[in-house]
């Protein structure tokens, strides 16, 4: 599939350099930013390891945030203490009347980078400061979309539960259903699904949740739709149903596996003389 660039997507201008690189949720940019949402229709995301802190570390951090409770907070600061769970940070940058929807370049609130990374105790004191749950980012994602990439189920409810549109679509009319299939977030797909979302909702290319869930091998969510109802037979904008990408799947395994297994006889006829 076609590697779109977020000026592609925002202008409509098309560049023929299809490069994006890997989704680093801190930085965006190079086109790394649409990149993560490309991604979640052709691979699992990559989970980095994370780097063990020591006490030392830990004690550093702590002075610092205690410092900073003191200090005036700017909005990459509060922007970054959203996405690292610095919940002091945040509550001082609150505290002196800021805007709790300031935005970075991608138009990324401190919300949407606390949703990705499941900070609930931050998700709430933004929501009671008076941030705008439908406030979209440049690809016109809202928290819902972040909450069901990053999949953190308590994050979705609490979402839902202050009135999240659980119909909302970003600019390639993806929703957070879609996201939750793509990323393999179960839960949240399951609770998204309790929750009425359309099952059958089709995103710019056509592809329905089903659609994902298949061309990515997700079985648990192959029969978590199909038990609730998914359409199997809903084609999308390449007249591909489901079932057609199961069968395409299959036959190429099968081509695959056909092809080694004339290669091995080949060589071992060769072996005998």
């Amino acid at each position: 599939m076609m590697v779109l660039k977020v000026e592609e997507l925002v202008t409509g201008k098309k560049n023929g350099n299809g490069e994006a690189g890997e989704f680093l949720p801190e930085d965006f940019r190079d086109g790394e930013y649409e990149a993560a949402v490309t991604l979640e229709k052709q691979e699992d995301l990559k989970t980095l390891l994370a780097h063990p802190v020591t006490l030392g570390e830990q004690q550093w951090k702590s002075e610092k945030q205690r410092e900073a409770e003191t200090e005036p907070v700017d909005v990459p600061t509060f922007l970054k203490a959203a996405l690292e769970n610095k919940l002091p940070v945040v509550e001082k940058f609150l505290s002196d009347k800021n805007n709790p929807d300031v935005c970075d370049e991608y138009k990324r609130t401190a919300l949407h980078r606390a949703c990705l990374e499941g900070h609930l105790a931050i998700v709430e004191k933004l929501m009671e400061a008076g941030a705008q749950i439908e406030f979209r980012d440049m690809l016109e994602s809202t928290a819902i979309h972040w909450a069901s990439r990053g999949g953190n189920l308590d994050v979705l409810k609490l979402l839902l539960n202050k009135g999240a549109k659980i119909s909302a679509r970003d600019k390639l009319l993806s929703t957070a259903l879609h996201v939750a299939v793509r990323t393999g977030h179960y839960e949240c797909a399951e609770h998204l699904i309790a929750c009425e979302a359309d099952l059958n909702a089709k995103d710019r290319e056509g592809d329905t949740p089903l659609h994902d869930a298949v061309r990515l091998n997700r079985y648990k969510m192959i029969r978590l739709l199909i038990m609730y109802g998914a359409d199997l037979n809903i084609k999308n904008c390449a007249g591909k149903t489901p079932m057609d990408l199961v069968l395409h799947w299959q036959n190429g395994t099968k081509a695959i596996f056909d092809s080694l297994r004339e290669n091995s006889y080949k060589t071992s006829r060769i072996a005998t003389f």
